[in-house]
Parts: C-alpha cells; structure tokens; sequence
C-alpha cells in the first residue's frame, strides 16, 4: 500500500479504546478492543498490506497461542495515539495502562506494512515479542528478536508525501484511483480500506479458492465417469454369460463325440429354432471333460462378473452424485470453511438437498443433482407447489412448498426465480428466462434420465441470479 495512503489513514485516528485480545485468521490479525463492536484489521497478505476499523464479523477469527503475550502485556491497555514512522510504511500504536504498583507502563505495538516483510512488533523499551522473529541469518542489517531494541529497517524506500485527491475509488484490478468518478467512491480511508478488503481483495481470494476446489473435485467426476464407460464396456462383455453356457450344454450333450486333439466340433444348436450347425472351439490338450468345464468356469466368470460390475457402476454413480453435491456445497460455502490450505471441504455438510425456511406456509427446496431433482420433484412435492427451472439452460428444481394452498406470492416468485437463475448454466448472466408452473402440471416421462421433466401452462420472467446466502437475507428482511 502506497504510504501517503497508510499517512492518512494513521493520522486521522482518534478513538480511545481499551484493548482486550489479539486474534487471528489466516493472514489476518484483529485486534479487539472492549465495550465495542469495532475491532482493528491488520491485512498482511504479501501483495498488499495495511489496517482499518471495522465492525465485519465475515472472517472467524480466533485466538491464537503465538499472541499470548501480547495478550498478557497489553491487557486492559488504552489506546493513546497512532503514529506513522518517517521513513517507510511502519504503523505505531500507543498503549499505555497503569501497573499494579500504580506506575504507567507504556507499550508500542509496530505494525510493519512493508511489502514481503509484513511484521507486527510488542515493544516496552525492548521488544517484547513479535510475529516473526529475524536473526542476523536471515537479515544481516538488523534482528527482531525478543530483549533486543527495536530499529527499523534501513530501506531505500521513497514515501509518496503529496496531497490525496480525494475521493478515492478502487477500480477492476483493485488499485486506487484518486478524483475518482466511478462508485463507490470515498473521502475516508478507513472507509475506502474496509471497501479494499471485504469486497475486492476477499471476494476475489474466496472465488479463487472456490475455483481450485471445483476444479479438483470435477477432475474426480470425470476420472470416475471414464471408469463407468469403461465399466459398462466390460458388462457388456459380461453379458455373453448365456452364450458360454450353451456351448457348455452344448459339449456336455455330445461328450462322446468330442475327440482328444481336436481344434474344434461341428454340432447341432438346440437353442435355435432350426438346429442350425454351430462350429465350437476345442483345445487339442485337453480332453473333453476339461473342454466342457473350461466353457462352464467361462459362463460362471461371466454371470458371476455382470453382479460385481453392475455394483460397482452403482457404487461408482454414487460417488459422482456425492462429488456433484461437494461442488454445490463449495459454492455455496463462506470464507470459514474455505481455507486455502486445505485440499478438501473442511467441514463435509449433510448429504441431502438444501432447504430455506420461510414461515408455516412457506418453504424453499433446492436440488443439487439429477436424482435430488427428480426426488424433489416426483416425490416430495405436492400438486398445489410451485416448480422454477431456468427456460433452455441446464439447472436444478427449485420447489416452493405451499402447505397453505395459497396463491403465489410475488415476493417468492422472483426469490424462487432469482435462485433458479443462480443454479443454473447461466449463473453468471443476468436477465435469465426462468419458467415456473405448479407442480400438477410437470411430470417426468417412462424411462427419461435422472431430472429431466416436461411441463406446461408455464409462465416465464426474466431475473438476475442471486445465491442462497443473498435470497436468505431478503426472506430476513422482509418477514421483519
């Protein structure tokens, strides 16, 4: 972050505040404070660093063991000022609170903003503790170390000291841009930091992480959807089960005729209508009986192979149902259960379709694959419910109970639409055609695959797509 923008950020802070704990999230450190809901952010991922006061309760912070004593100095302090260092982008908070002898103990608390070197510093006179601690090893200039005085940094670093023409806008590659004419735009940096972060640098790593985790699980779902083809290839096969056995009849009935050293035998086929000869392979280096069993192990392999292939396929759907279930479960997922380290759903959701309760009339059902759709629609839901699916795009059944038999509520209608649009192929459009009727009127043909259905007396409106976090909170606001 540019300093002139740190500058102006530090030094317009003036609350008095009383520090309670240190708190983390990945690479993100809150600092709370008591008897307020506004706690201070401190971005330190690499590309961009700085601080602000917020209220956002978005990321799950929690307490971590490696600010322990940060906890134990600064407990209690107050917040006496914030100072910006002259020299490069180095934030200091004043501590100060009063020991048990009734002395005053002041604290600093460093918060370095510099790009790749991102620190935060516990200083009484010498440092008390630190983030990351530097020896020579590593920094031959300087250590930050615990007992040591704290120096900063020896940089060639050019602060920019000049005006901020306010205001300020971020723009599509998340850089600021000053006498700004797009909006949101702001006059407060601390406005304009919190904006940076929840709604641009957050948004972006969350649909990013989202993005790897879709990718791997499809990569799943396609390698298991090679296996089934490859499966069904070899049930086919497995089929022929009938033909090894009535070749094995066949010798069985004719075993007198069957010659040792014989490559194979002319016979009569019973199994047709008109005996038609059948020309039967034989191995030279067995004799008949051996001939005969080799065609009967054939037809037993084979009949025993179609069961265990067939669960297997069966088995195999499954996972790919559950895959499809993990992808709409990563979609709909928050920051808390996407942590970039992880390489799986940090908490698995329960496996069965997603619901929205509104009130005792009203109740959303979201399907998340075919056969959740088809048990959504031909089971669970009844004539006087009311059905949406987007017109032309693939996408799951919305369901919207009507246990009241009421009329449609238009509300509902556009909630309903709305998250039919997002569920869809085309959740990234807008003005998305979406068809809803009632349910008497949609019923699924003999014999047509998982969740594909015919309707009619449709009606059809064109929404933008809105996801099952936004629907919930517009059904908050209006039942309010």
């Amino acid at each position: 972050m540019k300093y002139k923008y740190l500058a102006d950020w530090a030094t317009s802070q003036t609350e008095k505040l009383v520090f309670k704990e240190v708190k983390k999230f990945e690479d993100q450190i809150a600092i709370i404070f008591k008897k307020t809901k506004k706690f201070l952010q401190i971005n330190l991922a690499s590309e961009d660093s700085f601080c602000f006061f917020t209220e956002n309760k978005e990321l799950p912070f929690e307490s971590a063991k490696m600010y322990s004593n940060f906890n134990i100095h600064l407990a209690s302090s107050h917040l006496q000022k914030i100072e910006i260092s002259d020299s490069d982008r180095i934030v200091f908070f004043h501590f100060e609170k009063v020991d048990i002898y009734g002395q005053k103990v002041r604290y600093r608390l460093i918060i370095e903003l510099i790009s790749h070197y991102q620190n935060v510093i516990l200083e009484r006179d010498v440092i008390i503790d630190c983030k990351k601690k530097i020896s020579f090893a590593e920094n031959r200039h300087r250590q930050i170390l615990p007992n040591l005085e704290y120096a900063q940094p020896n940089s060639i670093y050019k602060n920019e000291k000049e005006k901020i023409n306010f205001p300020v806008a971020i723009n599509a590659q998340n850089k600021l841009v000053e006498n700004a004419e797009i909006t949101p735009n702001f006059k407060c940096m601390n406005l304009l930091f919190e904006e940076l972060y929840y709604n641009h640098i957050l948004q972006n790593k969350v649909i990013k992480i989202k993005s790897q985790k879709i990718a791997v699980i499809q990569k799943q779902i396609k390698k298991k959807s090679r296996k089934i083809t490859k499966l069904e290839a070899e049930l086919l096969i497995a089929k022929d089960e009938e033909k090894w056995k009535q070749l094995a009849e066949l010798l069985k009935a004719n075993f007198s005729k069957i010659k040792r050293g014989a490559t194979s035998i002319l016979l009569k086929n019973y199994y047709e209508s008109a005996f038609p000869k059948i020309e039967i392979v034989l191995f030279a280096d067995k004799n008949a009986q051996q001939n005969i069993d080799y065609y009967f192990k054939k037809y037993r392999k084979a009949r025993d192979g179609k069961v265990k292939i067939a669960q297997q396929i069966q088995v195999t759907q499954n996972e790919i149902i559950e895959l499809e279930r993990d992808v709409f479960d990563v979609e709909e997922s928050d920051i808390s259960s996407l942590r970039s380290s992880d390489s799986k759903i940090v908490k698995k959701q329960k496996k069965n379709y997603k619901k929205i309760w509104i009130s005792e009339d009203w109740e959303i059902f979201i399907g998340r694959t075919s056969s959740e759709n088809d048990l959504l629609t031909t089971k669970l839901a009844k004539p006087h419910d009311w059905w949406f699916h987007t017109r032309i795009f693939r996408g799951t059944h919305i369901i919207l109970r009507n246990y009241k038999k009421q009329d449609l509520p238009e509300n509902l209608k556009l909630i309903c639409c709305k998250l039919a649009a997002y569920f869809s192929k085309a959740k990234k459009s807008s003005n998305v055609p979406v068809d809803f009727t009632q349910i008497r009127y949609v019923r699924k043909p003999k014999g047509s695959p998982a969740g594909y259905v015919i309707y009619q007396n449709q009606k059809t409106i064109y929404v933008d797509p809105i996801s099952m976090r936004e629907a919930v909170k517009i059904i908050d606001n209006f039942k309010r």
